[in-house]
């Protein structure tokens, strides 16, 4: 029974993408790429799982995917147990579903932790992570950290307008100890025209 598991096996990475690789009955089966460059068609319209790894990327999506809808208590549980794996046993796949998949405010990573996981991924050597994940993370990494930025930016302004507003509320009582004065003054003034009509 080995025996023929082994030679199936040997089959299988014999035959690479040939078992799942469309076959093409004409030109018009053909997948169409109308946003490839003619020079650049060779490189994105390779069949699609080709290889193991890329078969890997794969159910790594589909699990994301799964985990990203799960629910309560139970979507809680999972995301302590990725994150107990990839934090002692360094399991990149853990750490990537981390990222992709508990991205909302009931994560149980930070946003910080987030980041700090994508730019651990991102400094991996490339035969440890599969290379077809490798842009998303980047371009995932450079999202956040525009995140961080923005934030930052937001912080300026609030502080800003926060400063802006103590500034107004100092001059509106100002404001009103001016209008108060003048009330005053303008009560002498007539308290003395009073006086000066009553003595001629």
């Amino acid at each position: 029974m080995k025996f023929i598991a082994i030679i199936g096996l040997g089959f299988a990475l014999l035959t690479g993408c040939s078992a799942f690789s469309p076959k093409h009955s004409g030109p018009s089966d053909k997948m169409q790429f109308p946003l490839a460059f003619p020079e650049d068609r060779d490189q994105v319209s390779e069949p699609l799982f080709c290889s193991l790894t890329d078969k890997e990327a794969v159910r790594l999506l589909k699990q994301g995917a799964y985990y990203c809808n799960l629910e309560g208590e139970h979507r809680q549980r999972v995301c302590h147990s990725l994150a107990q794996q990839y934090r002692e046993k360094q399991v990149w796949q853990a750490g990537w579903l981390l990222a992709y998949s508990f991205s909302d405010k009931k994560s149980c990573i930070t946003h910080k932790e987030r980041l700090a996981i994508l730019n651990d991924l991102n400094q991996r050597p490339a035969q440890n992570q599969n290379s077809l994940l490798t842009w998303l993370n980047e371009s995932q990494e450079q999202t956040l950290e525009v995140i961080d930025t923005l934030k930052a930016n937001q912080d300026v302004l609030e502080h800003k307008i926060e400063a802006q507003h103590h500034e107004l509320e100092e001059l509106r009582k100002e404001n009103a100890v001016l209008k108060s004065q003048i009330q005053a003054l303008k009560s002498i003034e007539k308290t003395l025209n009073k006086r000066i009509d009553d003595e001629r």
